[in-house]
């Protein structure tokens, strides 16, 4: 297995100059989501610092939900409409940001800082979809803070 760190990814494949990466592959964790998150922010904030003789852009998108992973224990392939959300959220994305889809947003709740885009069109998607652009982990002090407000009607919340 080709493990991505300490955020304990699973390189799934590269695709051309983009790499697939699967959390909660091939067991499933409370904080994946996040995870994804943190790591998705840490690539955005370590390519740049590579010594090469080109400056090279990074786009992250995430999206959380059921897929069906198919194949043999080298190659993976996924299906499902979460991967096709999730490419389509890369491919929209500005150069050196992380855009998530609601499901994930659900899932992390204030655990970040967050600019909430217009709803985008994704391509095999029925309908615009909600998204965030994730700028940086937020001064929430626990997970429980950040989580306990999922839900709750925006008036009632306390700001962040």
């Amino acid at each position: 297995m080709r493990r991505l760190g300490k955020f304990d990814g699973f390189v799934a494949k590269y695709m051309g100059d983009g790499v697939l990466v699967y959390f909660s592959y091939p067991q499933a964790r409370e904080d994946d989501a996040e995870r994804a998150i943190r790591c998705g922010l840490a690539v955005v904030e370590q390519v740049p610092r590579l010594n090469l003789a080109e400056t090279l852009r990074t786009r992250i998108g995430i999206a959380t939900g059921l897929v069906v992973v198919v194949g043999e224990v080298v190659e993976h392939d996924i299906v499902g409409e979460t991967p096709n959300l999730a490419a389509g959220l890369q491919a929209l994305a500005e150069p050196d940001t992380v855009v998530i889809a609601a499901s994930t947003r659900r899932l992390v709740g204030d655990l970040f800082e967050y600019r909430a885009l217009d709803a985008v069109k994704v391509e095999g998607i029925a309908g615009p979809v909600p998204a965030w652009q994730v700028l940086r982990p937020s001064g929430v002090e626990s997970r429980f803070e950040a989580l306990r407000w999922i839900g709750a009607d925006p008036a009632d919340r306390p700001p962040v």
